[in-house]
């Protein structure tokens, strides 16, 4: 397939000169020409994708891997961007490849949606993409990138570490506080609830001190699982510190999540910590969990004042006995 005129960029001059090395005897010369790095990643496999710089899901990349992708707020679409600025159907993405199967360019077209596309900061219909270009849907800004497979599986690997809590594969509190931000404008604008738990280990010094760090590192990173498996798949759980973590859960009001709250203080409660050291001697021990509860827009209507609302809440729990939930 023949690429169309609107794949084509400007040539750079510097990237077209050529040099001829001195001629051989029988008259013969030998052209080397220079061949710019964009056109150098066309001419291998690469697998252009779009990586997320602004939005809920800021880090995370999108492989395009579709003649034509669809994006979104859809669960439908190939794509689909959770952020209530962008339309259902909001963006498409036309891609073509020759006979090889490598890549020739791109074409996005808005699909009519509400908000517009915005490329590079100018608002446009249809566009051809370049490598590093940078497309806003709402608030969500992705940047445009060719990656080979080493790119690739190097980005995913920065950004799990970046992302997520490397010991209890929970969010980091610095991501759970950007996804927060967007949850927080979709329960405005539609007049839903939210709720917020800050928990914390109860006694957890002595963990470490009776029974040294490595333990405590394997009561944390078990606590960060059974949180997992108590919340929902729509709701949000980071490492905020230490010992410390905190969720929140869309669209729940102050007793849903306190029920929350409570079925995974059991769960932590009732869980016996099993390590085992290098000669599998076994080191087993119980601990519990505080948590304190506050609702959106009940206790505040930001970020902030809702963690401190429910951190206010966590400390009363642990005044009055540890082991329990607490209500803002």
């Amino acid at each position: 397939m023949e690429p169309s005129d609107k794949f084509q960029r400007k040539a750079d001059p510097a990237d077209k000169g050529a040099e001829a090395d001195k001629a051989d005897p029988t008259g013969d010369q030998t052209l080397a020409f220079r061949v710019s790095g964009v056109e150098a990643r066309l001419k291998k496999r690469v697998h252009p994708g779009l990586v997320v710089i602004q939005g809920r899901e800021i880090g995370r990349e999108y492989r395009l891997r579709r003649s034509r992708v669809i994006l979104g707020r859809d669960e439908g679409a190939h794509i689909s961007i959770p952020d209530e600025g962008v339309s259902r159907r909001h963006l498409l993405f036309e891609l073509s490849w020759d006979a090889d199967r490598r890549l020739q360019g791109i074409l996005i077209q808005d699909l009519e949606s509400t908000n517009g596309t915005h490329l590079n900061g100018e608002r446009v219909e249809r566009a051809g993409l370049r490598e590093g270009d940078k497309i806003q849907v709402g608030d969500t800004i992705l940047k445009y990138v060719l990656h080979d497979s080493l790119d690739a599986r190097f980005h995913r690997e920065v950004h799990n570490r970046i992302a997520y809590d490397q010991l209890t594969g929970l969010l980091t509190k610095e991501f759970l506080y950007v996804a927060m931000e967007t949850e927080l404008k979709r329960c405005r604008k539609y007049d839903l609830p939210m709720s917020v738990m800050m928990m914390d280990l109860d006694r957890f010094k002595q963990v470490n001190d009776h029974h040294g760090h490595l333990m405590g590192s394997y009561v944390l990173a078990e606590v960060g699982r059974l949180i997992r498996e108590g919340t929902r798949g729509t709701d949000v759980a980071a490492r905020y510190g230490g010992e410390e973590f905190l969720a929140y859960l869309p669209e729940v009001d102050l007793e849903g999540g306190r029920l929350a709250a409570e079925r995974i203080r059991a769960a932590v409660g009732h869980h016996l910590f099993t390590r085992h050291d290098e000669s599998g001697r076994p080191t087993s021990l119980r601990t519990t969990l505080s948590l304190g509860v506050a609702q959106f827009p009940l206790h505040g209507t930001s970020v902030e004042a809702l963690v401190a609302a429910a951190d206010a809440a966590l400390y009363r729990a642990k005044e009055t006995g540890r082991n329990r939930v607490a209500l803002a």
